[in-house]
């Protein structure tokens, strides 16, 4: 069975604050430990009022110290904006704290709500650091396992902490770029479906014809992202699903154009152009159960990372409680059954 996992990017619900929005991450994520998911992710977000989520280790010491199983990892670390040394002392750190299981999935990204130069200099990035992401990530690696090309420069430093089994590392990507340089270093691709018209399936294709298998992965091995609203019903899912996408819609209208008002239709008329975007899997739970699997045969995914998506930790929590439920089969009655997804081994 196809793992399930959950992303969450710490939105602020509209007239919420970023520190509610913070607390309910955790909040989420202590239910997602509850309801057997793998793995839970965060991710790293700048310049967007919208989204709370700056700081991934700082969010991850967090949600590690109070759940108990589950794997908490990042969805990603924008590598680009960071020395790889920093981020792997970050994540060996964590990793030592948190009973091995810390994830670090990184991107190349910027991370922003546009790659304004003023961002980038803010955060020193150069203007050469999408093109020096595989360079980045293989000094990563170098650091976390100790596999450096001969003479390389940096292959005398020593991680601190040392780790005997440090974090599993996963490339990000919507494209083949990502794909590409996932799979010529055998890592794991955790594929962005959830991103909409912006994610390209032929990625996977890519990964998956020209993955090398090496001492970082035998075989290709894909998590993909999905947006996902469930509810008690299917009628019910879909008006939750238009009221939330209705509510983000008139918060970002809000805050980039104050003071214009859109005529109605114009506005029904988006609001449904965004939801069709989403490629929102909604229903009741058999109706996001069904759905979920389709998607995984049609990507091929080894995993399916939920996005709840809902304004409200409650919310989020019925989408994870509702599809965990639909997703393993009942409890026998002369035995316990699975409570929650299938827990698989992490990738090493």
């Amino acid at each position: 069975m196809v793992s399930l996992s959950v992303l969450d990017v710490a939105l602020v619900a509209p007239g919420g604050t970023a520190r509610q929005a913070l607390h309910d991450v955790v909040r989420t994520a202590v239910a997602a430990d509850a309801c057997g998911y793998h793995r839970f992710w965060v991710a790293e977000h700048h310049n967007s009022p919208r989204c709370a989520g700056s700081s991934p280790a700082v969010l991850i010491s967090h949600i590690a110290a109070v759940t108990r199983r589950i794997r908490v990892g990042s969805g990603g670390v924008m590598l680009t904006n960071h020395a790889p040394l920093t981020v792997a002392e970050q994540f060996a750190v964590l990793q030592s704290l948190h009973d091995d299981r810390i994830d670090l999935g990184v991107g190349r990204a910027t991370g922003g709500t546009d790659s304004s130069t003023l961002l980038d200099r803010a955060l020193r990035r150069p203007p050469q650091a999408r093109a020096q992401f595989p360079q980045l990530l293989d000094e990563l690696v170098g650091f976390l396992h100790g596999r450096w090309p001969a003479e390389h420069a940096f292959q005398d430093l020593e991680l601190s902490p040392a780790l005997p089994v440090p974090p599993d590392v996963f490339v990000l990507g919507t494209s083949e770029n990502g794909a590409r340089t996932a799979a010529a270093r055998g890592l794991p691709f955790a594929y962005g479906a959830h991103l909409g018209p912006k994610s390209r399936p032929a990625a996977l294709d890519r990964y998956r014809s020209a993955f090398s298998p090496g001492p970082l992965g035998a075989s290709p091995y894909v998590v993909a992202s999905v947006n996902v609203q469930c509810a008690e019903s299917d009628d019910e899912a879909e008006r939750l699903a238009h009221d939330t996408v209705a509510a983000r819609f008139r918060q970002k209208h809000t805050a980039t154009s104050p003071d214009v008002s859109l005529p109605a239709p114009r506005e029904r008329y988006l609001i449904g152009r965004m939801l069709e975007d989403l490629q929102l899997v909604r229903g009741g739970p058999a109706t996001v159960a069904a759905g979920l699997r389709r998607l995984a045969a049609t990507l091929g995914a080894d995993e399916i990372m939920l996005v709840p998506y809902d304004i409200t930790a409650a919310g989020r929590e019925r989408t994870l409680r509702l599809t965990a439920a639909a997703w393993t089969p009942p409890a026998r009655p002369d035995g316990p059954g699975l409570h929650g997804p299938q827990v698989r081994p992490a990738v090493s």
